[in-house]
């Protein structure tokens, strides 16, 4: 099984609706804020006035943080400094001021889109601030070009990318991307299916105002 964290995100923020919110309606929610305890994680800002926050958890993520971006000297000059283990997640969390002030020429020296090619196919945690309708005019990750989504008509709404599961089993198909049904759109299947009525039983609760069909709105 193959699971993206980033399709995981993806398929959160798609299903509160912050994507088609942003797609169709044009708005942004305020920054909800970050925050990073127990290891590195900080914010930098870049050249051309974006935000990128970079997180090292792991040894692999730290080494390679520390190899894209040429800090091994400078981090091993803070060790002696400190007696800090930078290897450490401890190490790296006490240390994590000196690390800052490391890296932060790095990310202002360059735009986005270098840092975006410099970090691509390494090990670097990592990703762009952005609002929603940045990313979905910007990240290809949020787009059909990702397997997760589909493009999905609603009645009444409009066409939108909508996700489906993250979950990608080799040996079974993803799951189909389904737009949410409409209020009382299933009402005929659920009295039929699980309450076992007739045709006409379910005819005669409609006629009597009972239980209603959706409204199909275009």
């Amino acid at each position: 099984m193959n699971l993206s964290l980033s399709d995981v995100a993806f398929a959160m923020v798609g299903n509160l609706g912050r994507i088609a919110e942003a797609e169709l309606g044009g708005r942004d929610q305020q920054k909800d804020g970050n925050y990073l305890y127990g290891a590195f994680g900080h914010d930098f800002e870049t050249r051309d006035g974006r935000r990128v926050m970079v997180v090292a958890l792991t040894a692999r993520q730290w080494a390679a943080l520390k190899e894209a971006t040429g800090i091994a000297e400078a981090c091993a000059s803070v060790e002696q400094a400190t007696g800090q283990n930078l290897d450490t997640e401890s190490g790296r969390f006490q240390a994590r001021d000196l690390i800052a002030a490391i890296l932060r020429p790095w990310f202002a020296s360059r735009d986005l889109a270098t840092i975006r090619e410099t970090f691509a196919g390494t090990n670097v945690s990592w990703g762009p601030y952005q609002t929603f309708r940045q990313l979905v005019k910007e990240d290809p990750r949020c787009s059909t070009a990702n397997p997760i989504f589909a493009e999905v008509e609603h009645p009444g709404v409009g066409t939108y990318l909508m996700p489906g599961s993250p979950l990608d089993f080799s040996t079974a198909p993803r799951v189909p991307v389904r737009r949410a049904p409409l209020l009382g759109e299933n009402t005929n299947e659920v009295l039929a299916d699980v309450l076992g009525m007739s045709s006409r039983e379910i005819a005669a609760l409609h006629d009597k105002g009972v239980v209603m069909g959706a409204k199909m709105k275009r």
